[in-house]
């Protein structure tokens, strides 16, 4: 039996093809097996298959297409349940009947496959995985979201398999098949730069390398001729080894060079004028950057609207050839609505732009730190820290960015880091009426302005040489054709004078301009202007604004796009905009002066409702088999709804400030259901990427709300989702508190289900400790309470946990018997990413134990269960143990593979004791087959990592290396 949705909507049954109904019911089961096992709003249905129809007109409609839906799937014999949750659907199967989901769940198998070195098995699973596509997705379903959503499968679902499957292919020296099958896909994609590497590798890998470098220099020309950017970094390194021949391995000390094509920099300054003292002079810092002093600290400081970030980014743009290795922007929030980025924050934050996955980012502020000055050691790379409150909150991140050219931009002077820290200072000032005028000339665009100087040169001294002003001005006269510049110069005045003819200050010729083109606008593209002022945030995307003013998405685009074109707003990356804090500070303000407070009110608690539900439906993208996040009664909004784990993290990491922002907006403003809602939601999303900081701060907000409606069970999860965090960030006397209050409270209500999860998170606090015999103890009694529940989940957890503080014990009997429940339980549930874990665990107790036959077994089978789970950093762990496991065997040759693997894919997960335990193998491998300077090599590199987490192994590295010394042979 077979669902198909990539491509027409069928039902096969054996060789029968079923009758599914007219389009529209075929429509509505495709968008119901999209979203298998999980609940898709009424509202959210009505749109797709109505669109531009009142929803209330076609609820009928819908329950009648349900109905025939359900009759259809009875009639065929399937298992399955169609269920209405509220004002919601949900259609609840086994998701390997459908094709797409069976596709995800393989392509994940072939990536593992491949991470763990199996190449063949790899590419046959993935070869499968793409045969399921048997056309466009989604084919039967109608419309603008449909559309996008094809594109996001194919550009994204389909394209990253297809880079695995060839990727896989050139490991195979398969380079004939992978170019015949690659030439269709950069036919239709050409601009993608990891098709166009893969096409590179494979022309070479054939012996022609004249070829592909021919093709990168075709490549090159159409990227720089369509959006005037340059290949990514990794595509020109490898065409640099390509003209130079480079064969020679770089051994274990190599690194990947970071990713920047998953950030782009801010586009080019559409208008600029002026400046030049000031570019001078940021180019004579970068001449001395060559210098042996290094790159410098740069900090340019001005008041608002005058034009610092485009500067920066103008700046940079022009001296873009200087930095081959990236140019990464990142606003500080010093100024504006949200929240200041803290530095531990920041940290990430340039790690992900600059290309690091979330997975490789490590918990503990000091190991990002070190990762960053890591990444960024040995590249000429630019750094934009803009809109940087103060000089404490980028202090903590000079030694580890010390390798990259640091620009920053703020309204502070940042005197105490040109006195302590060395930086230089860029006074940035009002543009000269010169430079007014021929910015005003560049706005405007039309053969008026030279026969108008006068009036032009009014407008200019009205706009008091603020870049933001004159632009927004210019927008306003290009749009008024039939008006010369005079009179409305004369309008502007007049204006002004009647607006603000008490008041001498210097920003009067800024809110003089925004109240001038604000009154210009349509009456309902100025309520949405309005209505902007009461984000949590700066930067936003159609969805939230439409939540924000109950209309569609579709509406509040246009209204943007209007907004965009008179300069009320910018475009920033695809989809999203940004407004200057300033004009959204002037938006706050028309809004309390306009519209009534009830109005208002309203509109703030739907966005906050809207962030609320979607938070949870990233939760449940994620952590499916978790407990869900409390849903709100009558929320009356529709949350997004995602496709993969990947498209939850990204619009995570879009709406990272203003989910934070709103969190604190909430609690302050009595919003209290949705304040402790909305980090609950994303908590493991920011746990994988790195915003700890942004976690904590969330959560404490979210504790104060949870207080405030008395609700017990959302006190009882903020509190154990703290302490997980103050785990992860090894502060565990901050984790014991929470929790041991979060038992406290599980106890006085009776919430044994609370009380159990918070006892086996103490006891992981302990253990970390190592205060084994205490977590011992703890773990028993949450064990206790999971198995009068009958959970089966916390049972086995329970164990598992046992099982490891006896290993550590030395108790090898009782850890064995606790592994084996363990994995009997979560083979019970159907947990295969448990059942590996636990595999693995037991691969490791049977070594140490000596029983190594018994060891290889489980160790195979742990690999066959990460290998399903597309768990990599446990596919890592265990390829580590079976190195050590074929060691002892005396199976050198697989031994250094398996070795080799894992501290590959140890150092791109970012798990520094693998790499070092994987590292320090290798070197004794390399000793028993005569390579000794191979082994000092490891041993160095092993010591350092072990070094780095005070790990107790380092000692006996030190010894190998001392003795080696001793005899000579170091």
């Amino acid at each position: 039996m077979e669902f198909t949705i990539l491509g027409l909507t069928s039902l096969r049954i054996g060789v029968i093809r079923h009758h599914l109904g007219a389009r529209k019911q075929r429509a509505l089961l495709a968008l119901l097996l999209l979203h298998a096992k999980r609940s898709v709003p009424v509202e959210t249905m009505i749109g797709i298959l109505w669109p531009d129809h009142d929803p209330d007109r076609h609820r009928g409609n819908l329950q009648s297409l349900v109905s025939r839906i359900r009759r259809v799937l009875g009639n065929a014999g399937v298992d399955f349940a169609l269920s209405n949750e509220g004002d919601a659907y949900r259609l609840d199967l086994d998701l390997r009947l459908v094709d797409y989901h069976r596709f995800l769940k393989m392509a994940d198998s072939g990536r593992a496959e491949a991470a763990a070195g199996n190449h063949p098995e790899a590419k046959r699973v993935l070869t499968e995985a793409i045969g399921l596509w048997r056309g466009r997705p989604l084919a039967d379903l109608p419309g603008e979201w449909a559309a996008k959503r094809r594109d996001f499968m194919e550009e994204n679902d389909l394209l990253h398999a297809y880079h695995a499957l060839f990727q896989t292919g050139i490991h195979l020296r398969e380079y004939a098949e992978v170019l015949r099958e690659l030439r269709p896909l950069l036919d239709r994609h050409p601009y993608d730069d990891a098709l166009a590497g893969l096409w590179m590798t494979a022309l070479d890998g054939l012996g022609d390398r004249h070829a592909a470098i021919a093709f990168y220099s075709q490549f090159r020309r159409r990227l720089t001729g369509e959006f005037g950017t340059d290949p990514s970094t990794e595509l020109d390194r490898l065409h640099q080894r390509l003209l130079t021949k480079y064969t020679v391995d770089p051994g274990p000390t190599s690194r990947p060079a970071p990713d920047t094509r998953t950030y782009r920099f801010p586009r080019e300054v559409s208008a600029f004028a002026g400046r030049s003292a000031q570019l001078d002079r940021l180019d004579s810092f970068l001449a001395a950057s060559h210098a042996p002093q290094g790159m410098p600290l740069v900090t340019l400081h001005g008041m608002p609207g005058v034009g610092k970030t485009e500067l920066a980014v103008h700046w940079a743009h022009r001296r873009r050839a200087d930095f081959p290795d990236g140019m990464v922007l990142l606003d500080m929030g010093g100024h504006g609505g949200g929240e200041p980025v803290t530095p531990d924050n920041a940290i990430s934050l340039l790690l992900g732009r600059l290309g690091i996955p979330p997975h490789r980012i490590p918990a503990e502020p000091d190991r990002r730190a070190a990762v960053l000055g890591r990444v960024l050691a040995d590249r000429r790379t630019l750094l934009v820290l803009d809109n940087v409150r103060d000089a404490g909150q980028v202090r903590p991140l000079l030694d580890s960015t010390s390798a990259a050219f640091m620009l920053l931009t703020s309204r502070d002077r940042l005197r105490s880091l040109a006195i302590r820290d060395g930086a230089h200072t860029v006074a940035v000032p009002e543009l000269t009426t010169d430079e007014s005028l021929d910015l005003l000339r560049s706005t405007i665009k039309d053969e008026r302005s030279p026969r108008d100087d006068a009036g032009l040169l009014e407008l200019a001294r009205l706009c008091g040489g603020l870049p933001l002003a004159l632009k927004i001005t210019g927008r306003h006269v290009a749009d008024r054709p039939r008006e010369t510049p005079g009179q409305l110069a004369d309008q502007l005045k007049a204006h002004r004078d009647l607006l603000f003819r008490h008041e001498d200050d210097e920003s009067i010729s800024l809110r003089s301009v925004f109240s001038w083109s604000y009154q210009a606008l349509s009456t309902d593209t100025a309520r949405v202007f309005r209505t902007l002022g009461l984000l949590p945030g700066t930067r936003l995307g159609s969805e939230a604004v439409a939540a924000l003013t109950g209309l569609t998405s579709t509406v509040a685009t246009k209204h943007l796009d209007a907004l965009a074109h008179v300069n009320l707003l910018d475009h920033d990356v695809v989809d999203r905009y940004r407004m200057h804090d300033l004009l959204h500070d002037y938006a706050a303000t028309c809004a309390a002066e306009t519209d009534p407070d009830e109005e208002r009110n309203v509109a703030v608690e739907r966005l906050l409702t809207w962030y609320a539900v979607t938070c949870s439906a990233v939760s449940r993208q994620l952590s499916p088999q978790s407990p869900p996040v409390p849903e709100l009664p009558d929320v009356g909004v529709s949350p997004l709804s995602f496709a993969s784990d990947q498209a939850a993290m990204e619009w995570c990491a879009q709406e990272r400030a203003n989910l934070v922002a709103a969190t604190k907006l909430a609690s302050a403003n009595g919003f209290h259901d949705q304040a402790w809602r909305i980090p609950a939601g994303v908590q493991e999303v920011f746990e994988r990427s790195g915003y700890h900081d942004d976690l904590l701060a969330s959560h404490e907000w979210a504790l104060e709300s949870a207080h405030a409606v008395g609700d017990v069970e959302a006190r009882l999860g903020t509190l154990n989702n703290l302490g997980v965090m103050y785990l992860n960030v090894q502060r565990l006397d901050d984790a014991l508190r929470h929790l041991r209050q979060g038992l406290d409270l599980a106890r006085s209500w009776g919430h044994e289900e609370g009380e159990a999860v918070c006892l086996h998170n103490v006891g992981r606090a302990h253990f970390g400790r190592g205060e084994i015999d205490v977590a011992l103890e703890y773990y028993r009694q949450a064990l206790a309470i999971n198995k009068r529940l009958g959970g089966g989940e916390g049972e086995a957890f329970g164990h598992h946990g046992i099982g490891l503080a006896h290993l550590s014990l030395g108790n090898l009997a009782e850890a064995k018997a606790n592994f084996a429940e363990a994995l009997r339980l979560r083979v019970e549930i159907n947990h295969v990413r448990g059942q590996g874990t636990t595999l693995t665990a037991l691969a490791e107790l049977h070594h140490d134990n000596g029983e190594l036959d018994e060891a290889l077994d489980y160790c195979r089978r742990a690999l066959d269960a990460h290998r399903e789970s597309g768990d990599r950093k446990e596919t890592c762990h265990a390829l580590a143990v079976l190195a050590r496991i074929e060691f002892d065997l005396g199976d050198f040759r697989g031994a250094y593979e398996r070795a080799s693997h894992a501290a590959e894919l140890a150092h791109e997960l970012n798990d520094v004791h693998t790499q070092a335990r994987s590292l320090h193998l290798l070197g004794h491998i390399d000793i028993a087959s005569g390579r000794t300077r191979h082994a000092v090599i490891r041993w160095q590199q092993a010591l350092s990592l072990y070094t780095s987490i005070d790990a107790p192994e380092r000692l006996a590295v030190q010894e190998h290396l001392e003795a080696l010394h001793y005899d000579g042979l170091a």
